[in-house]
C-alpha cells in the first residue's frame, strides 16, 4: 500500500462545469489519457455497472447505478473505490492506498502517473503586428524660448519664435 497522490482537500479545485461523454473513449480522448492506462481503466469500468461519463477540467467521473459513488479518473490515478477488496477482486494484485475523497475510499494508481499531452490542432506561427512594425513616434517639438509645444507649422503661437 502506499501514500495517496491526491491533493490535499485545501489545494482541491472545485470540479467546475461538467460535460456528459457519449462513452468511454470519449473521455479518453478529452483528457488525453495514455494508451497504457486506457486498457487498466477499461478493466475497471468493465467491473461496475457504469450509467455514463462526465468530465470536468482536470477528471472525468464514472457515474454508477445503484447508488455506488462514482469513480474519478484522474492523470495518474482513480479513486472512490468503496472498499480495498473492490479493488483487489477487479485488477488484482495493483498498487493501491486510502482515499482522501471520502472516509473509507480507496484508489489505485494507473500504470503510467504522467499524462499525455491533450491533442491540439498545430498553431498558425504569429506574424508581427503593424503597430510593432511601425517606427515610434517623435515626441512633439518644443519652442526653444518658452518651451510650449509648436503647432505642426513650427511657428510658436505664444512668442512667435
Amino acid at each position: 500500500m502506499t501514500r495517496s497522490p491526491e491533493p490535499a482537500d485545501s489545494t482541491r479545485k472545485k470540479d467546475g462545469r461538467a460535460t456528459r461523454y457519449a462513452s468511454l473513449d470519449e473521455a479518453f480522448q478529452r483528457h488525453g489519457t495514455p494508451s497504457a492506462n486506457r486498457d487498466f481503466i477499461r478493466r475497471i469500468v468493465e467491473g461496475i455497472d457504469a450509467a455514463g461519463f462526465v468530465g470536468y477540467a482536470t477528471h472525468f467521473r464514472v457515474e454508477r447505478r445503484g447508488g455506488s459513488p462514482a469513480l474519478e479518473v484522474h492523470p495518474g490515478y482513480t479513486n472512490g473505490f468503496r472498499t480495498e477488496q473492490e479493488i483487489v477482486r477487479r485488477l488484482g494484485e495493483v498498487e493501491r492506498w486510502p482515499s482522501r475523497r471520502f472516509h473509507g475510499a480507496w484508489g489505485v494508481t494507473h500504470p503510467v502517473a504522467a499524462p499525455a499531452a491533450p491533442e491540439r490542432p498545430a498553431r498558425a506561427p504569429r506574424t508581427s503586428s503593424s503597430r510593432a512594425a511601425s517606427a515610434p513616434e517623435e515626441p512633439p517639438k518644443v519652442c526653444p524660448t518658452c518651451f510650449m509645444v509648436l503647432p505642426m507649422s513650427g511657428v510658436c503661437q505664444n512668442c512667435d519664435a
